[in-house]
């Protein structure tokens, strides 16, 4: 029976190339199953072994149908918690920063992620963080990778977000053996993953003390910060370390740079506006896995945390938070820190929290729905979500850029792969540059359709 759970729901997940990389089902039969980084630079689960992979059984993959869905997580922790149809289930919302300290100049939005890792490792609610770092030693094969913080300071040198593949497996062995009480931060997948662990390992669901979601557009390939690199001057041999997010005096929150570097050099910076394959919205780099995901905020997450993607919030360039908090724990530690005037936050509606990521929670429903659509068409495996395939209401526009999105991801994958092979990224950056005015094309006309069906409308009232 068990080999048959493994037919029936990891395999189809691995030959449809939906694999988000998480580890968990290696963190289980690690004698049968490797985490391998391929061609295009995304962490996959291998299966060395079919027979020994019968330890894995329903509901651990959180990508397969058999896996409990966010709603089914959210309803075992937090059951007394009201619901939003477009983050969950929350205790508090906010926006805002941390005013102490240089959390806030040092992160990738307003410090709060990583200040909340500092006071509860501090205070003793968890012995340690497991969160992505630049990685060191035998790891150095990746850029970034899961590693295991057990003092402030090794919580601050993994502060900022890394737009990379990685597996959590090697950092989860660890904590399983040495039985730490943690805090894990991930994006909703992962943490929805180690969700699923905890069900299944009774001891690790007492040491997942404490998970904290990144609100997630989706994750990237390594062929993304590759690309980004070299057109900076850095070619992906000679890369040893970047920045996805320097903040620029003087700019807009989300008119940030990259950084780069080489061996013993100071960093190359551009601004991100002016790199090829940028665009958030054109799925670029984005890992097709990403594509069938309903989740955008963390829904199982104690805490989820992302840009104030905001008209009062986004003129300031150190950076933003939102926040939406479900745990009671992390509730007080946030109000606590109020009282003491370390943070500057304020409380906000439903409503505005979903402002701020409308065009991922867009991409998530509508996006989403329309790709379901597409896939029970052409009658191809796909996973089961809590959105419903369809394609009525949508404008032609709104199916072009759907399907162009889907499009321009394959193009991305592939004409990087041919760049690393001439040694050249000029043609990579023409064909990404091309796609971009493609998009821009597509928002030109369906904005002046809009103008037009609105126009019709007022004058026939």
């Amino acid at each position: 029976m068990q080999s048959n759970n493994l037919i029936s729901e990891i395999q189809p997940v691995l030959n449809s190339g939906i694999c988000v990389g998480c580890g968990i089902c290696a963190v289980l039969a690690p004698e049968a199953i490797q985490m391998l980084r391929d061609n295009d630079g995304v962490m996959t689960a291998k299966i060395k072994d079919a027979l020994a992979a019968e330890k894995i059984t329903a509901g651990i993959c959180p990508f397969n149908s058999a896996s409990a869905n966010e709603d089914a997580h959210a309803a075992r922790i937090w059951p007394e918690l009201p619901i939003d149809e477009a983050f969950g289930r929350f205790r508090s919302l906010w926006a805002g920063h941390v005013s102490e300290g240089e959390y806030r100049i040092a992160g990738s939005s307003g410090g709060i992620t990583t200040w909340l890792l500092a006071e509860v490792l501090s205070s003793g609610l968890v012995d340690a963080v497991m969160h992505v770092h630049p990685a060191m030693g035998e790891e150095k094969t990746s850029l970034f990778s899961y590693s295991v913080s057990r003092n402030i300071s090794e919580v601050q040198a993994g502060s900022k977000t890394r737009y990379y593949s990685v597996s959590m497996e090697k950092a989860l062995v660890e904590v399983l053996r040495t039985g730490e009480r943690i805090a894990l931060v991930g994006v909703p997948c992962f943490i929805k993953a180690a969700r699923n662990l905890a069900v299944r390992i009774p001891n690790f669901s007492e040491q997942l003390v404490m998970t904290l979601s990144l609100v997630c557009g989706h994750m990237k390939s390594a062929g993304f910060v590759e690309s980004l690199a070299w057109q900076a001057g850095v070619k992906p041999h000679e890369l040893v370390s970047a920045d996805f997010r320097v903040k620029v005096a003087g700019f807009s929150a989300n008119n940030y740079g990259f950084a780069a570097w080489r061996n013993g050099t100071r960093p190359i910076i551009r601004p991100m506006a002016k790199m090829a394959g940028r665009r958030w919205d054109g799925g670029y780099h984005r890992l097709k896995a990403c594509d069938y995901c309903d989740d955008v905020f963390g829904e199982t997450a104690d805490v989820s945390l992302g840009d104030a993607w905001l008209p009062e919030y986004v003129n300031d360039y150190k950076g933003t938070n939102i926040l939406v908090v479900r745990s009671s724990v992390i509730d007080a530690v946030i109000r606590q820190g109020l009282t003491g005037e370390r943070l500057s936050l304020k409380e906000l509606t439903p409503d505005r929290i979903a402002a701020a990521q409308s065009g991922g929670l867009r991409d998530r429903r509508q996006g989403l729905a329309y790709r379901l659509y597409l896939d029970d068409l052409s009658g191809k495996w796909r996973p089961q979500r809590r959105v419903e395939p369809y394609s009525q209401g949508l404008t032609l526009m709104r199916r072009i850029n759907y399907r162009l999105r889907r499009l321009v991801r394959q193009r991305s994958f592939a004409s990087i792969r041919f760049a690393r092979k001439i040694g050249v990224i000029h043609l990579y950056v023409w064909e990404m540059t091309f796609w971009h005015a493609c998009f821009k094309v597509l928002s030109l006309i369906e904005k002046r359709l809009i103008h037009v069906n609105v126009g019709e409308r007022s004058s026939q009232n």
